[in-house]
């Protein structure tokens, strides 16, 4: 009896995803990607904050052989930089609990940093 509930539990939510159509796993936004030290970053920006924006490392699927150690926080400046073409403000660099960078950037006026 609990098998085929589950069983029906199973497809009623396979049912469910199955009509979405842009379903994301990570539930994080598209961004723009840069390589820094071979390692790939993604940079968004933050919608409710202009000048802001949010980077964080792909993981390479946890590969033990991968690339050597690097610090992370010069890597995650240098791809918000590469990624905006802005300039992190000196002290508005901070690293949350999940490991994203978020920054407030000093863009020139002239310039206006891609929304995302």
């Amino acid at each position: 009896m609990k098998t085929g509930v589950f069983s029906g539990l199973l497809f009623g939510m396979l049912l469910a995803f199955a009509g979405c159509t842009e379903f994301q796993l990570s539930g994080k936004p598209d961004g723009k990607q840069v390589e820094v030290l071979g390692r790939t970053w993604t940079v968004s920006s933050v919608a409710d904050r202009p000048n802001a924006f949010v980077a964080w490392r792909d993981n390479n699927n946890l590969n033990p052989f991968g690339r050597p150690v690097a610090l992370r926080t010069p890597q995650a400046v240098r791809a918000l930089e590469l990624a905006t073409g802005c300039k992190v403000v000196p002290g508005r660099l901070w690293q949350d609990t999940t490991a994203e960078y978020h920054a407030d950037m000093a863009c020139p006026v002239a310039q206006q940093p891609p929304t995302g």
